[in-house]
């Protein structure tokens, strides 16, 4: 198979000058911008090479790492208000077990209040009665008595009972007022439960409007995100068409296999020739159809030319039907399949994963043009 290249044919000298001035101008490079040790290049979506899409960029990142922050700080608040919730209705819980404790005790103190009330009737009744039922004077008492003995037993049957009502009152006295000291240490309990209730219901409120905030941030920052990718996609798009455009839109005859799975499957696996619904997938399936080559491990499209070379196979600026045509502009270059030449010059080709000549205008679709320059592209040829 015939090697041939445009580069063997020119003067070494040339050649020397051109490597010259690369070295300079690289030296030039890296003593304006030195590479910082363990210092890593950002990389950037394909064909985003435009000072407008790296910034695009850059603020997508920036605003989607914010988004994600403040999601995430509204997910750890939110589990802290969930907290305070349940910090909530416990406290709710003890204020309505102490407030069926102190209901409680009111209704002991009315009770023994109402019992109270009670013995010091009887207590007063009985002193009535003992004024008026006997004498009160002490001699005549004893003269009625028929001895001394039933005289003592009078005199201590009084005694009991005035004894026994007053101990009794007295008790109740003490129970009553053991009530209320209890009654008093359960509300002081409902009021501090109430007070941490109020305060912590504050701060479950002031977490919720700090939620609020977060998520609306996190809203906020997904659209400026968003936004900014709008402004990538266009810049990449620009890219795009500012190297891989010309002639007009067609409706080639897609054969590629994995077609139906186009665009969604973008870059998902690797096929034949590359990434699946990619270009350099397409250019590899179109040759391995036409010419039954398997191209494998040739790398982005832009290192095809150098790859065929070195598998012997001729490359040169000539395009012919059923030929690879492959550009070196953009990031990563760009693949077609040249299906014909017209009488012009022009070319006529199809390709993958380039929204300027997609129907759906989408990446990793299908894509036809007609009458393209053919010095847009070097053409690899395998017959």
């Amino acid at each position: 198979m015939v090697k041939n290249t445009v580069s063997s044919k020119r003067p070494k000298i040339v050649a020397y000058l051109r490597i010259s001035m690369l070295a300079i101008v690289t030296l030039s490079l890296i003593a304006v911008n030195p590479i910082q040790p363990n210092q890593t290049a950002k990389a950037y979506p394909a064909n985003c090479v435009s000072q407008a899409c790296r910034e695009a960029a850059d603020a997508a990142d920036a605003a989607s790492a914010k988004a994600a922050e403040a999601s995430a700080n509204a997910d750890t608040l939110e589990g802290e208000v969930k907290r305070l919730e349940a910090e909530i209705s416990s406290l709710e819980a003890e204020i309505t077990a102490n407030q069926a404790t102190a209901a409680d005790l009111g209704s002991k103190i009315t009770e023994n209040e109402q019992k109270l009330n009670l013995q010091q009737a009887a207590l007063a009744k009985l002193l009535v009665n003992i004024h008026f039922e006997t004498e009160p004077d002490t001699i005549i008492l004893l003269a009625s008595s028929n001895s001394l003995g039933d005289f003592a037993e009078k005199q201590s049957r009084q005694d009991t009972a005035k004894t026994q009502i007053a101990a009794s009152a007295e008790a109740i006295r003490v129970l009553k007022a053991d009530l209320e000291q209890q009654k008093l240490t359960v509300e002081a309990l409902i009021e501090n439960a109430e007070f941490n209730r109020n305060e912590i219901t504050n701060k479950r409120n002031q977490q919720k409007d700090l939620i609020s905030k977060y998520r609306d941030n996190a809203a906020a920052f997904t659209r400026d995100a968003e936004a900014a990718r709008e402004t990538m996609q266009k810049e990449v798009a620009a890219e795009i068409a500012r190297y891989n455009s010309g002639g007009t839109r067609g409706n080639g005859n897609n054969t590629y296999p994995w077609a139906a799975n186009c665009p969604a499957d973008n870059i998902k696996y690797i096929v034949v020739g590359g990434y699946v619904c990619q270009c350099t997938s397409y250019a590899g399936w179109k040759v391995k159809e036409r010419w039954g080559i398997t191209i494998s491990s040739w790398g982005d499209a832009r290192n095809w030319g150098r790859s065929a070379l070195a598998r012997g196979y001729t490359v040169n600026s000539t395009p012919e039907p059923h030929t690879v045509g492959y550009s070196t502009s953009g990031a990563y270059g760009h693949v077609v399949w040249v299906e014909s030449v017209n009488s012009n010059g022009t070319i006529n080709l199809t390709e993958y994963n380039n929204p300027s000549s997609s129907a759906s205008r989408q990446w990793g679709d299908f894509g036809a043009r007609n009458n393209v320059n053919a010095s847009s592209y070097h053409y690899i040829h395998f017959n």
